[in-house]
């Protein structure tokens, strides 16, 4: 009873806690991405240069022949694996931008991608435009727009979501149906069998360069060199002063095309980001030029209602 009464000391056991990390993709990438850029590189096929260009090497002796097409076959395997390493990151890319962000970020990665049978369609996913800003300049109406751009891979997906994007600011630009933006910007959409997906746009898109010194872009199939295709990818666009430039214009005849896009697992977004005054607008189209340029333009002089709706 007596050493009950005594003060006792109760062991107090501290568990050491596990460090747990928090995972990120991210950083989690980031090795992986530099040894794909790693061995891509590695075995990019070494460049013959040759003054004549001689066909490959073949022989007339059957045995030799075989003895060389079996080192060749050996020798293609390696793409094969590369590719399969590839298709493994694929996914991943496509369903998020923070990925897409750090494969940009490893400096060897696109060179190699770009340079390498096996790397195609890596280098497509990492030249959709991401997080970028774009400026819609319609020469014509003087009008302009500052867009945000996610996730767009070529001029045709671009061309259907612009419309929608600008439909409810200016009424130059009339929405297509639902179906169409849901066909170029949710993640593998669900398009009913049977439904037409064949879009038409009232417009052509142009290169800056195809503005002329009066402010004004060529009418039917003068500067037809500067037109950009919906084929094309986005990168087709040039960046002036920080953020890609893209023109409106007259189309020269009825443009028609399949709606459908090169990336479907990859969620795209357009959106509006500002409205430029006629003034800016024609700021911008003046640093183009190179000289200033008037607010109203002679071809929108004698055409008030277009007008009216720019301002």
């Amino acid at each position: 009873m007596f050493a009950d009464l005594l003060p006792t000391r109760r062991a107090v056991v501290v568990r050491a806690e596990r460090s747990t990390r928090t995972p990120d993709p991210a950083y989690d990438a980031t090795l992986r991405y530099r040894r794909l850029a790693a061995e891509l590189q590695a075995s990019l096929p070494a460049k013959r240069s040759s003054r004549w260009k001689e066909p490959a090497v073949f022989f007339f002796d059957p045995k030799r022949q075989c003895e060389l097409e079996a080192a060749r076959a050996k020798a293609a395997s390696e793409p094969d694996a590369l590719r399969s390493r590839i298709a493994a990151e694929l996914p991943g890319l496509l369903a998020s931008v923070e990925l897409r962000r750090v494969a940009r970020a490893v400096p060897e990665l696109l060179a190699a991608a770009q340079s390498h049978p096996a790397g195609h369609e890596l280098a497509e996913v990492l030249a959709v435009a991401d997080d970028e800003t774009m400026l819609v300049l319609h020469p014509q109406a003087r009008s302009g727009y500052r867009l945000f751009l996610r996730g767009i891979a070529d001029i045709a997906q671009l061309h259907v979501l612009l419309l929608n994007a600008l439909a409810d600011c200016d009424p130059l630009f009339s929405p297509l149906p639902s179906r169409f933006r849901v066909a170029c910007a949710e993640r593998n959409p669900v398009i009913p069998a049977g439904v037409p997906m064949v879009a038409e746009s009232p417009f052509q898109f142009f290169h800056p360069a195809a503005l002329q010194a009066d402010g004004q872009l060529p009418t039917g199939f003068r500067g037809c060199q500067h037109w950009l295709w919906g084929t094309q990818p986005l990168a087709r666009i040039p960046r002036l002063d920080g953020e890609r430039v893209l023109l409106l214009g007259e189309p020269a005849f009825r443009q028609s095309w399949e709606v459908e896009r090169r990336f479907p697992a990859l969620a795209a977004e357009v959106r509006l980001l500002e409205a430029l005054s006629p003034f800016k607008a024609v700021e911008r189209l003046s640093r183009i030029v190179g000289h200033a340029l008037p607010v109203h333009s002679i071809a929108t002089e004698t055409a008030e209602p277009v007008l009216a709706r720019a301002a």
